[in-house]
Protein backbone atom coordinates (compact mmCIF):
# COMPACT_ATOMS: atom_id res chain seq x y z
CA UNK A 1 0.00 0.00 0.00
CA UNK A 2 2.82 2.42 0.81
CA UNK A 3 4.44 1.85 -2.55
CA UNK A 4 1.19 2.46 -4.43
CA UNK A 5 0.21 5.57 -2.49
CA UNK A 6 3.59 7.22 -1.96
CA UNK A 7 5.74 5.57 -4.69
CA UNK A 8 8.19 4.47 -2.03
CA UNK A 9 10.43 2.58 -4.46
CA UNK A 10 11.40 5.84 -6.15
CA UNK A 11 12.54 7.46 -2.88
CA UNK A 12 16.13 8.69 -3.14
CA UNK A 13 16.99 8.97 0.54
CA UNK A 14 19.59 6.39 1.51
CA UNK A 15 21.82 8.04 4.14
CA UNK A 16 21.74 7.74 7.96
CA UNK A 17 18.26 7.65 9.53
CA UNK A 18 16.48 9.33 6.62
CA UNK A 19 14.85 6.24 5.11
CA UNK A 20 13.57 4.99 8.46
CA UNK A 21 12.26 8.40 9.49
CA UNK A 22 10.40 8.91 6.23
CA UNK A 23 8.96 5.38 6.38
CA UNK A 24 7.51 6.14 9.83
CA UNK A 25 6.10 9.45 8.56
CA UNK A 26 4.53 7.70 5.54
CA UNK A 27 2.93 5.04 7.78
CA UNK A 28 1.50 7.73 10.04
CA UNK A 29 0.13 9.62 7.06
CA UNK A 30 -1.38 6.48 5.55
CA UNK A 31 -3.14 5.66 8.83
CA UNK A 32 -4.59 9.19 8.96
CA UNK A 33 -5.82 8.91 5.38
CA UNK A 34 -7.43 5.53 6.01
CA UNK A 35 -9.32 6.81 9.06
CA UNK A 36 -10.58 9.96 7.34
CA UNK A 37 -14.00 10.38 5.83
CA UNK A 38 -15.26 10.27 2.95
CA UNK A 39 -14.68 6.79 1.66
CA UNK A 40 -12.13 7.39 -1.09
CA UNK A 41 -8.87 5.66 -1.79
CA UNK A 42 -5.79 6.86 0.07
CA UNK A 43 -4.21 8.28 -3.07
CA UNK A 44 -7.45 10.13 -3.91
CA UNK A 45 -7.62 11.63 -0.42
CA UNK A 46 -3.97 12.63 -0.68
CA UNK A 47 -4.60 14.33 -4.00
CA UNK A 48 -7.72 16.17 -2.76
CA UNK A 49 -5.85 17.29 0.37
CA UNK A 50 -3.24 18.89 -1.85
CA UNK A 51 -5.91 20.70 -3.86
CA UNK A 52 -8.13 21.91 -1.02
CA UNK A 53 -7.22 23.19 2.43
CA UNK A 54 -10.83 22.68 3.52
CA UNK A 55 -10.52 18.96 2.73
CA UNK A 56 -7.11 18.64 4.42
CA UNK A 57 -7.96 20.35 7.73
CA UNK A 58 -10.16 17.55 9.17
CA UNK A 59 -7.58 14.94 8.18
CA UNK A 60 -4.76 16.83 9.88
CA UNK A 61 -7.03 17.60 12.83
CA UNK A 62 -7.25 13.88 13.67
CA UNK A 63 -3.71 13.98 15.04
CA UNK A 64 -4.81 15.48 18.40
Amino acid sequence: MLDVTFDEDAARNRVDNGPESLAIFRCLTLNLLRAARPKLGASGKRKRSGWSDDFARPIIGQMR
